[in-house]
């Protein structure tokens, strides 16, 4: 398919030109207007819209590198309301938007076609960050699957359905994490500041991808901890003739692009292979990403400490001169950097040494050659590291690890069997985030006990000495499960 058979050819020519920030400004407020006046966008009430949201921006556009044609008038009377009527002109000629006239009236209104609304919702978001909010998929279609199996009413392939669907964006929100990740670990070949990694870091990846999309993923919406639970239901249901067989009816009725029994058994099979077969790969994913994190934050560690050395030998001072050339070739837009490297090859000389000795001035003259011998050992130049820091890094790893998580847990439940959330004494935040680790590893094998969910009756989330928790229940297993 042909993106341009459906918008303009110069859809996007806007969004490249000199006044680009401007025209996104206009595009932005374009959708506000939508939201704010829905069928009825009055030209003036978006004219006067974007004279308020965007004063300053569109008291700056410049004519230089726009098509006026034949409105001379705007250079002479280059007014905030003439310039702004002209961002609408050009909207208006790249497609994005449509003038309708009320032949009664004789009032301007902007008809948005769907390809326009579709792209400046992208915009809108993207603008707004909110393209980083993280939708419950894995807990939603856990209660989804849950509630319908208690039911087995007639929504049953809808709920299937929608399981699919929210399977198949949760499978491109990890993709989209572990690009994320790399990317950033990618990134710090670049940077050459330690307040830049910080940066980086604390306000960039944990804002962007670590506190909206791999915290929930590690806890709440836990893709480990959902899958077993999501995968037998969904056996259960194939495995089970009456169920599959109402679920095929209900195929047939509800999706018309299936003909037959046969299409509509294939598509629920199908549809139920594909969520289970995804959440047993994604749970593999989940550790490739744990791993991912891991050596990102080692890397952000040692690029931090590497940068805060000050080396002062001769290895140092190499490094400093290595460090400005790459800085240098970093920045190059221009495409000169082989002429850079050309020049520092040239600015380094090497001379060939010789020697006298007492044999040098006697006759008769005796010509040597040089002898190869064993190489001069290099000096062992001392590389300073922060060892308080390094040890704080393996403190933090050691009060995290299994073993203290599992003892964690064996003093909670002293000599109970089962222990329910809302009877766990949390004093501090150390012990919210062990009682979070400890969720997240009940499944596994070394673990000596299990988690339930609330039943569906009940609140999934209580409160307990001022942090809000998952309202579970943790048992202790049988001995050899």
């Amino acid at each position: 398919m042909n993106l341009f058979e459906k918008i303009p050819d110069n859809f996007f020519s806007i969004l490249s030109s000199k006044n680009k920030n401007i025209y996104g400004i206009a595009l932005v407020t374009l959708y506000e207007a939508l939201i704010m006046y829905r069928n009825r966008i009055r030209k003036n009430d978006y004219i006067d819209l974007l004279k308020s949201r965007g004063e300053k921006e569109v008291s700056l556009f410049s004519f230089d590198d726009e098509d006026i044609g034949e409105d001379t008038s705007l250079i002479y009377e280059p007014t905030l309301n003439s310039k702004a009527n002209f961002v609408l002109r050009r909207l208006i000629d790249t497609g994005w938007v449509l003038l309708e006239q009320d032949v009664k009236t004789g009032a301007e209104y902007l008809l948005l076609p769907t390809y326009s609304i579709s792209m400046l919702k992208i915009i809108y978001e993207f603008m707004n960050n909110e393209e980083n909010k993280y939708v419950s998929y894995v807990h939603s279609t856990y209660s989804d699957l849950k509630y319908e199996d208690e039911l087995l009413d007639e929504y049953m392939y809808k709920t299937l359905e929608s399981s699919y669907n929210k399977t198949k964006i949760l499978e491109v929100e990890v993709a989209k994490l572990f690009h994320s990740i790399r990317v950033f670990k990618r990134q710090l070949t670049n940077i050459f500041s330690p307040n830049e990694v910080l940066s980086q870091h604390f306000d960039n990846a944990r804002e962007d991808v670590v506190n909206p999309i791999y915290h929930p993923l590690k806890t709440s919406d836990s893709i480990i901890l959902y899958q077993e639970p999501i995968s037998s239901l969904l056996k259960k249901w194939l495995i089970t003739d009456e169920v599959r067989e109402k679920l095929v009816k209900q195929a047939l009725n509800d999706n018309k692009s299936l003909r037959t029994l046969i299409e509509a058994e294939e598509d629920v099979i199908k549809k139920i292979n594909y969520i289970q077969d995804t959440y047993a790969r994604l749970a593999n994913e989940i550790n490739e990403i744990d791993k991912a994190q891991s050596e990102y934050v080692k890397a952000s560690t040692e690029k931090v400490i590497y940068l805060n050395n000050s080396d002062k030998s001769i290895r140092g001072k190499l490094e400093t001169i290595f460090l400005a050339c790459a800085k240098t070739i970093a920045g190059d837009k221009n495409g000169t950097y082989p002429t850079i490297l050309k020049d520092l090859n040239n600015s380094v000389l090497f001379y060939q040494q010789g020697y006298l000795d007492s044999d040098s001035v006697a006759k008769p003259y005796k010509r040597n050659f040089r002898e190869d011998g064993e190489p001069l050992a290099l000096d062992d130049f001392e590389h300073v590291l922060d060892e308080g820091l390094m040890q704080s890094l393996i403190n933090i790893s050691e009060t995290y690890s299994e073993e203290s998580v599992m003892e964690f847990m064996r003093k909670k439940f002293k000599n109970k069997d089962e222990l329910e959330m809302a009877n766990i004494k949390i004093n501090d935040i150390e012990e919210f985030i062990m009682l979070i680790l400890a969720s997240s590893k009940a499944n596994s094998k070394y673990s000596f006990y299990g988690i339930n969910h609330p039943k569906e009756n009940e609140n999934n989330q209580i409160v307990v000495d001022n942090f809000s928790v998952p309202n579970y229940t943790y048992y202790k297993k049988e001995e050899g499960k």
